[in-house]
């Protein structure tokens, strides 16, 4: 019996290679091996994920929260300010890999000089004194970028531009767009929302809401919501409902607000989110934040801005339902600037849409700044302006659980679908699944550690058994809880499929 569970495991590895919802080798370590031939199963469904972030964690002991900074690459800055109408740079936007043609899209905030009647203070600059645009450029891997001659806008200025977006105004601001899959008009394909001050309507003022059939030609719903600028749109691919961040101030302290809508038309009253509390001083800032899902759970980019040092960077933080969010306890710093004089010394600001998972990384595009915040009083420094950049991270491996020595933790209880349990997780010693009960119910029967064929190694998918159950269809419907044991344990996830 156990000769015959080794071999199955085995070329369910083989299989697991070619299935096209992983990319890594399934693995499963025990002693004896057989060399029994066992006909494969056929590719599996993901029924459930569990995603091991501190707040889906119950009990621990010997355990941490675990965080993987995210990696800069060498080609960075990938973008750069080159044309006559990109005077302040690769500002504020949102890069998306298209699912209707798979090219890298990439909407982005830039000005040139064009000064309108008044002007108004925004922070330590003074806004009117150009005009402000939407820029679009495209690319086949992400990673080389073209301008393509639009002409849609400011053709006689500046032939062959792509400039897809102009309003009048004081300042427009972080064009934050999606590619809306749940949309049946296609019309309505593409959506924008971007912070604007209107030079003639205050009622105008606020974060626009803007329809798209291409993401080229775009048109104003004629809906405001109340925010200042640095405003980022979300969409929960999974419900389709709409998300937006806003930023409001608390006090002197940027602050972040929360609307959502199902229909992009009616929102609910903006609610804050995050606000400076005890852990934090006179100087913590807000800026700005971005969403995505992971492993089943919503995570979050959060910019920091520090007045005191002029620092700016990034957090992860997390939510449950996407509407209530809260901040990780260590507060992990996962995209901080780079080093003096580099090109995003002065700051590393959220880029407006999700990670784009490229292979076995995710690359998460955002927006670098070589001056920090304040130089924008005087100007900053006109050879090294704002730029287009991008940091990766590990498929699924950003946020996990790490035992030290002998160390465990549990999940929060989850009703079970059934299914086969796969593991994400790195262990140089053994590491072993129980499913137990919630509360005080103890292990479920034959579901125990003892019951588990030990693991080791590093793996993105690997399958868990136990000497009587291959899978948890037994316990389909029950809440269960899982329980993860083992010496010097790394674990990230857990996927469970049919």
């Amino acid at each position: 019996m156990n000769s015959t569970r080794r071999t199955f495991i085995r070329h369910t590895a083989l299989l697991a290679a070619a299935m096209p919802l992983v990319k890594m080798r399934l693995a499963a370590t025990v002693s004896n091996a057989s060399t029994t031939s066992v006909p494969p199963l056929p590719s599996g469904t993901l029924l459930r994920e569990i995603l091991f972030s501190p707040s889906n964690i119950t009990e621990r002991k010997n355990c941490y929260d675990r965080f993987e900074p995210l990696h800069k690459p060498p080609q960075n800055p990938l973008m750069t300010a080159q044309m006559p109408w990109e005077k302040s740079g690769i500002a504020w936007g949102s890069v998306i890999r298209s699912q209707a043609d798979g090219k890298f899209k990439f909407f982005y905030s830039t000005d040139f000089p064009g000064v309108q009647a008044g002007a108004v203070l925004v922070d330590n600059s003074l806004q009117g004194k150009s005009n402000c645009v939407v820029c679009y450029a495209e690319s086949d891997d992400g990673l080389v970028w073209r301008r393509p001659a639009l002409n849609l806008h400011f053709a006689e200025e500046f032939p062959n531009n792509n400039i897809i977006l102009t309003w009048a105004s004081y300042y427009n601001d972080s064009p934050s767009v999606i590619e809306d899959l749940h949309e049946r008009d296609p019309q309505r394909r593409y959506k924008l929302m971007m912070f604007h001050l209107d030079p003639k309507n205050r009622d105008l003022n606020g974060c626009g809401l803007f329809v798209s059939p291409d993401g080229l030609q775009w048109t104003f719903t004629g809906t405001v919501l109340p925010a200042q600028d640095a405003a980022c749109l979300w969409q929960d691919k999974l419900t389709g409902r709409y998300y937006a961040f806003l930023k409001d101030r608390l006090g002197n302290n940027r602050s972040r607000l929360l609307s959502y809508s199902d229909d992009f038309t009616n929102w609910s009253e903006p609610q804050w989110i995050f606000t400076p509390d005890h852990g934090d001083h006179e100087g913590t800032n807000f800026y700005n934040q971005s969403a995505f899902t992971l492993c089943g759970r919503t995570l979050g980019f959060l910019n920091l801005y520090d007045v005191t040092t002029q620092t700016t960077w990034v957090e992860l933080i997390e939510s449950a339902d996407n509407q209530a969010w809260r901040r990780m306890p260590s507060r992990p710093r996962v995209l901080q600037p780079g080093a003096p004089g580099t090109y995003d010394s002065g700051g590393a600001y959220v880029g407006l849409a999700e990670p784009i998972l490229v292979g076995d990384d995710y690359r998460y595009y955002y927006y670098a700044s070589a001056d920090r915040h304040d130089a924008a009083d005087v100007g900053g420094n006109p050879k090294q302006r704002p730029s287009l950049a991008y940091a990766t991270f590990r498929k699924n491996r950003l946020v996990g659980q790490q035992t030290e020595h002998d160390g465990m933790f549990t999940t929060l209880p989850f009703k079970c679908p059934g299914g086969r349990l796969f593991l994400n997780f790195v262990c140089t010693g053994e590491l072993t699944v129980s499913i137990k009960r919630p509360g005080y119910g103890g292990d479920y029967e034959n579901f125990t550690a003892a019951d588990c064929v030990p693991v080791t190694g590093d793996h993105q998918r690997s399958e868990i058994v136990w000497k009587a159950q291959r899978s948890l269809d037994a316990l389909k419907g029950k809440y269960i809880r899982l329980k993860i044991s083992g010496r010097n344990v790394i674990a990230y996830s857990a996927s469970l499929e049919q």
